[in-house]
């Protein structure tokens, strides 16, 4: 089986730099997931609405869970709909599967969000870490090995 990559100096270059930024995101990410997981505070919110969205973005048909609620932190009330932390929420292949996962939440219904103190705009509702930073990090480093790969392929031309 033959790669068919990126052929001629430029396209390698593009190749690599599209990996290092995918890679660099989904570290991104992957760190502002951790850090809001083990700095958040807990503070008490109040349900405004539940909803499931459609992400078409990606591959196929994702569905993510949507909760917004009102807090208090330090002093300053905020809205989020962030069900859990990070970038990049988690989604699900049916709506059913992203309806179960705000189904214990009613509209008025008082709750527990947690605040990352760093940026308390940003509060969630579950404290669970997603797999997908690190999906977005696999394919950075897919990017990366392609454009090494064809880098050795052209120098040995």
């Amino acid at each position: 089986m033959e790669f068919n990559g990126p052929s001629g100096k430029l396209r390698i270059v593009l190749l690599f730099l599209v990996g290092l930024g995918t890679l660099g995101y989904g570290v991104y990410s992957y760190d502002a997931q951790t850090s809001a997981l083990d700095s958040a505070v807990e503070v008490n919110a109040t349900i405004t609405s539940v909803s499931v969205e459609k992400d078409t973005a990606g591959k196929g048909i994702e569905y993510v869970p949507h909760a917004t609620f009102t807090y208090t932190y330090e002093g300053a009330t905020y809205t989020s709909s962030k069900v859990y932390p990070g970038k990049l929420p988690k989604d699900f292949g049916t709506k059913d599967a992203a309806r179960s996962e705000v189904g214990e939440f009613e509209p008025g219904e008082a709750v527990t969000a947690y605040v990352p103190p760093n940026s308390p705009g940003n509060a969630f509702l579950k404290s669970e870490s997603s797999n997908k930073p690190l999906f977005v990090m696999g394919f950075g480093v897919l990017f990366v090995l392609g454009s090494g790969y064809s880098a050795i392929k052209e120098l040995f031309r």
